[in-house]
């Protein structure tokens, strides 16, 4: 497990958290280089259904800052008995501290205690803090013809939209 810097905790994150998780999750977006994401993609964010869902599921943690504030999050989702890591943000101003790689570990330590084999994952494959991150984290590229069906639907909605270079991940516990 990823140790946490000084001063920075996790927990469950509550309804009242999801205004600051989607601040967040706009402010990553901007550490992307210019023209990267599609406009869509960067005024995107997680429908609070989504966040409540995950929350009422215990799938939904934060990492927040000694006075309280929320800094970054991790959501995982269940899709037909795939899991799948569907969001890690840190907002930029916390960034380059592990924050990213606590929440990771805390969400496969969550699922393995689920009993769940295999966390599922999209992302780039040409982004330092994406797919190499990801890489250094135990998750292995796969070949889309060998992932499952649902995260195969994914990419393709992600690619319909203009991301290029994404790939899926899978780890295993």
């Amino acid at each position: 497990m990823t140790p946490l810097p000084d001063g920075y905790r996790l927990r469950r994150a509550s309804a009242a958290d999801f205004a600051a998780l989607n601040a967040i999750e706009q402010a990553s977006t901007r550490i992307f280089p210019p023209g990267f994401l599609p406009d869509d993609v960067l005024n995107d964010k997680l429908p609070w259904r989504v966040l409540e869902q995950a929350r009422q599921q215990d799938m939904l943690w934060l990492a927040q800052n000694a006075g309280g504030t929320p800094v970054g999050y991790v959501v995982l989702e269940d899709h037909d008995g795939v899991t799948l890591l569907a969001q890690i943000d840190v907002h930029p101003a916390h960034g380059r501290r592990g924050l990213g790689a606590a929440l990771v570990n805390h969400a496969l330590a969550q699922a393995k205690a689920r009993s769940v084999n295999e966390v599922w994952l999209t992302t780039f494959s040409n982004i330092p803090w994406n797919a190499p991150f990801y890489q250094k984290l135990g998750f292995c590229l796969v070949n889309d013809a060998t992932v499952p069906q649902v995260i195969r639907d994914i990419l393709s909605e992600e690619r319909a939209r203009g991301m290029r270079e994404r790939v899926a991940m899978r780890y295993k516990n």
